[in-house]
């Protein structure tokens, strides 16, 4: 017996000695050393810049370190981290046990985000099936409460995320709340709909749409339109379709909101702000939309030039064109899109800059040919797709226009539309939007505006930041994001620039 014990012994400390070993023969000087990837954090995301990450976790919020060999992944695959938002509940993994830089940031959920806004009066709370039912619906749809086409609704619920003003509830309290209306955001999950986050309407409902002019995080009260408003622990607050905190919420931002009027108090129950593809980027880098003239082209480069002779080129800030004087040159590369939206041609990079190195006959397109073979597209009109940031200004797109020749300094300049892909028609080169927003130059506000159908066929589309062929817009997914600049030539509008973001 005492001999089979101690060769036991023996093998558990051979066993050990050769784990011991092949780690040190992996990394023997880093101290502290694990398994890539087996420790981890879970949470939610309240802030995120390209040096670092902060999460709302069960524990309280923790902060972590971004560095340059942090990857990024969304629905198995690699991204980008302009495409992480705040909001979303991710998975971090590290290397080492004590650091705390981030190995891998991972987007959990990602097809959970915000569906909708719903209000009713409250039916039934079924605590056992963990449901409950609404009567009387109405669905929150640009800016505005729509009866739903069904009587009542049955929602799962986690139990949860239910409020009552800034008092959190359980399911069993939520039933004595019988009978009075309520606000509810909700996801779904393979046809089913289910609460995110509740909270019981305890006053008279009014609407407030405007820029937020002040806010004070302290106290929870911030300005619209000169109006008070104040944040509770449950109003749901929603950008880019995801539920965050109120410290998400920034000022001189856009917003929507419904509020409980209570005796004079305004207290916001439901809060939706928009934002821009077009703004600054956690990246340290943006997306901007110029309007010029082709000055000249360089080797790797092209200057943009004025408009006219009275008019000189335009760049596109908060939806309307400004006016810029100073001369700019964007940097091309192999992978810029370059298209002639007159010919519905794309244009390989090195056919346009450096034509003289290239067989010209090989291209088949006999016009294109002499286009490129005459210098054609000099002092042609175009649009300039430019990802500006630290190391320069790369243009991403080109949309050559050589039929636009009109433009006065009194141009329409109502072009911008934000929106989100509601269905794609592939036969027919067209995408659906909805949550379509119109800039209104008059007054300088987004408006809600109905569904509308556009047209591809001459557009340059980016997804991601990444040129996309329109032989695979079938790679486009429903709700994502857009920014267009458009024209109405018909009952369809045509689309030059389509900025999406996924």
């Amino acid at each position: 017996m005492k001999k089979l014990i101690t060769l036991l012994l023996t093998i558990v400390l051979l066993i050990s000695s050769f784990t011991a070993f092949a780690l040190d023969l992996e990394d023997p000087d880093r101290d502290g050393y694990i398994i890539p990837g087996s420790r981890f954090r879970r949470g939610e995301i309240l802030f995120i810049s390209k040096d670092g990450i902060e999460l709302k976790t069960n524990q309280g919020r923790e902060k972590y370190k971004i560095t340059e060999e942090t990857s990024y992944e969304k629905r198995g695959k690699t991204i980008g981290l302009n495409q992480i938002k705040e909001g979303d509940k991710v998975l971090l993994t590290f290397n080492t046990i004590y650091a705390g830089e981030v190995a891998t940031i991972k987007i959990e959920d990602e097809d959970k985000t915000i569906a909708g806004v719903l209000r009713g009066r409250l039916e039934l709370v079924d605590e056992r099936n963990k449901e409950i039912i609404i009567k009387n619906p109405y669905i929150y749809k640009e800016g505005k409460w729509l009866a739903f086409p069904k009587y009542t609704i049955k929602l799962k619920t986690t139990g949860e995320n239910l409020y009552n003003a800034s008092q959190k509830i359980t399911l069993q309290r939520l039933k004595n709340f019988k009978d009075r209306e309520i606000y509810i955001a909700y996801d779904e999950n393979l046809g089913r709909m289910n609460v995110a986050k509740l909270v019981i309407k305890n006053g008279l409902a009014q609407e407030y749409g405007g820029k937020i002019s002040n806010i004070l995080y302290t106290t929870g009260q911030m300005v619209v339109n000169n109006v008070p408003l104040n944040i509770q622990e449950g109003t749901i607050i929603i950008k880019d379709n995801r539920l965050v905190d109120s410290l998400n919420i920034d000022k001189h931002r856009d917003i929507t909101a419904t509020v409980d009027n209570i005796y004079g108090r305004k207290d916001l129950s439901l809060l939706s702000m928009s934002t821009n593809i077009l703004e600054d980027r956690i990246d340290n880098t943006k997306l901007s939309i110029y309007r010029g003239k082709i000055e000249d082209i360089y080797e790797y480069e092209v200057e943009i030039g004025k408009l006219n002779y009275r008019l000189e080129y335009q760049v596109l800030k908060d939806g309307k064109w400004e006016e810029v004087l100073d001369s700019q040159r964007f940097s091309l590369s192999e992978d810029t899109l370059i298209y002639d939206s007159e010919l519905k041609e794309t244009i390989d990079p090195m056919y346009f800059i450096s034509s003289r190195y290239i067989n010209i006959t090989d291209i088949k397109n006999l016009t294109l040919r002499n286009r490129l073979k005459n210098n054609y597209y000099k002092n042609k009109q175009a649009y300039f797709v430019v990802r500006e940031g630290e190391y320069g200004k790369e243009l991403l797109a080109l949309n050559l226009t050589p039929h636009k020749q009109t433009y006065n300094q009194n141009v329409n300049l109502n072009h911008s539309t934000t929106g989100e892909i509601k269905a794609i028609d592939f036969e027919n080169s067209t995408l659906t939007l909805s949550k379509v927003k119109n800039l209104n130059t008059l007054n300088n506000r987004w408006e809600n505006s109905s569904d509308e159908t556009l047209d591809l066929k001459k557009s340059v589309i980016l997804l991601n930041d990444m040129p996309l062929p329109i032989d695979r817009i079938y790679s486009l997914r429903e709700g994502a994001k857009v920014y267009i600049i458009k024209e109405k030539i018909s009952s369809i509008n045509e689309g030059y620039v389509l900025i999406i973001e996924d």
